[in-house]
C-alpha cells in the first residue's frame, strides 16, 4: 500500500478553505480520479457481486459508495457507483485502475458486460453544506451530477468533458465563492478529511487492510445484498467481531511520518501511523494510524519517535456480533 508522505502546512493557510468544506462548499479538481464505464445488458447484476456494496435498486442519478476487494477480502480500491441510466460508471483512484481493471475482467465469464475507460471524462467535486447551492449557480453545461458525499458533509461530483475541465472548474470556483465557499487545495482537502477521522484511499487504506479495519462497514459494506467476491472473508470477520487493529485518530504535539511505530510506554510495539498533518486552528497535529485491539481504547498513551499522543477517537465500530 502506497504510504503518506506528511503533509507541511504555514501557520493559517489551510485553515479558511479547509473549513468551507464543512461549513460552506469547497471545490477541487479531482484529477487523481478516472472514470470506468461498465455497460452491457447484465451490467448490473454482474457488477452487483463484485462490489461491497448494494446497487440493485438504484435509479438514474444515484450514486452508491462501496469498495472491491480480493477473494482473501482486503481492499483493492474504493469507488463511487454512479446509475447513469444506460450504462455505469466507476469513479475510482487513478492509482488502482489498471488493478481494478484486471480483477473485473477476470471475473466476465458469460456475461454481456463490458468495462471501458472514459478519459474523455473528468471529475470535479463539491463538497460541503452548500455544495448543491453551488453546483446549481455554477449552471455548467454537459456536466454530469451525482450525490457523492466524500467527507460526510453532502456533496456533488460533476463530470465534465475533459477538454471542457479548465472552463467548467472556473464556473464551479465562482459559484462556490457565492455562497461562501471556495476553490480548496490539496492540504486543505487532507486537513478536512483529518479533522472528520476519514480515511483516504491509498494513505490510510488500501491492500493491506479488511473494510472493518478502515472503519469503512458503515459506509460502503452491505450485509444483505447477497453474494459478491471476498464476501465470505468479510462476514466472516464480522460474524467473529475480533479485528486485529483498529484505524484511530490520534492528538499529537508534533506530526508523524507515515510509518512511524507507535509503542506503549515499555516499548511494546502496538501500531503504526498512516498519515499526520498539523492542524493551524490549534496547533496539534491529527494523526491516523492502526493500533492492536486491546489498546484502541480512548485515552491510551502511545509513543511514537520519542513523542508522546492520546488516542482521541476510535474510528472503528463494533460489529453486530
Amino acid at each position: 500500500m502506497t504510504t503518506a508522505e506528511i503533509h507541511s502546512t504555514s501557520a493559517t493557510a489551510p485553515t479558511p478553505h479547509a473549513d468551507a468544506l464543512t461549513s460552506s462548499v469547497g471545490v477541487r479538481r479531482l484529477d487523481e480520479l478516472i472514470v470506468v464505464r461498465v455497460s452491457g445488458d447484465d451490467r448490473r447484476t454482474w457488477l452487483n457481486g463484485q462490489i461491497t456494496n448494494d446497487i440493485r435498486t438504484t435509479q438514474p442519478g444515484d450514486a452508491v459508495y462501496a469498495l472491491v476487494v480480493t477473494l482473501k477480502g482486503k481492499v483493492v480500491t474504493d469507488l463511487f457507483v454512479l446509475d447513469r441510466a444506460d450504462d455505469l460508471a466507476l469513479v475510482v483512484p487513478r492509482s488502482a485502475a489498471d488493478a481494478l481493471i484486471a480483477q473485473l475482467d477476470k471475473y466476465i465469464i458469460m456475461e454481456d458486460v463490458e468495462l471501458t475507460r472514459l478519459d474523455e471524462l473528468a471529475v470535479l467535486t463539491a463538497q460541503g453544506p452548500a455544495a448543491q447551492a453551488a453546483v446549481n449557480a455554477a449552471s455548467i453545461a454537459n456536466a454530469q451530477r451525482y450525490p457523492c458525499d466524500r467527507l460526510g458533509t453532502g456533496g456533488y461530483d460533476l463530470l465534465v468533458p475533459r477538454d471542457e475541465t479548465d472552463a467548467a472548474f472556473a464556473a464551479l470556483s465562482r459559484a462556490a465563492e457565492s455562497v461562501g465557499g471556495a476553490a480548496v487545495d490539496e492540504a486543505s482537502w487532507t486537513l478536512a478529511s483529518l479533522r472528520r477521522g476519514l480515511p483516504r484511499f491509498g494513505v490510510d487504506f488500501g491492500d493491506r487492510q479488511y473494510p472493518q479495519e478502515a472503519g469503512l462497514r458503515e459506509r460502503a459494506v452491505s450485509f444483505s445484498k447477497g453474494c459478491y467476491l471476498g464476501q465470505e472473508v468479510v462476514c466472516t470477520l464480522e460474524s467473529r467481531g475480533q479485528l486485529v487493529r483498529k484505524l484511530v485518530l490520534l492528538d499529537a504535539s508534533d506530526a508523524l511520518a507515515a510509518g512511524t511505530l507507535l509503542t506503549l510506554a515499555e516499548g511494546t510495539e502496538v501500531g503504526a501511523v498512516t498519515s499526520s498533518m498539523r492542524d493551524p486552528a490549534t496547533g496539534r497535529s491529527l494523526v491516523l494510524g492502526y493500533v492492536k485491539r486491546a489498546h484502541a481504547v480512548v485515552g491510551t498513551v502511545v509513543h511514537a519517535g520519542g513523542a508522546a499522543a492520546t488516542i482521541a477517537r476510535v474510528l472503528v465500530k463494533d460489529s453486530a456480533a
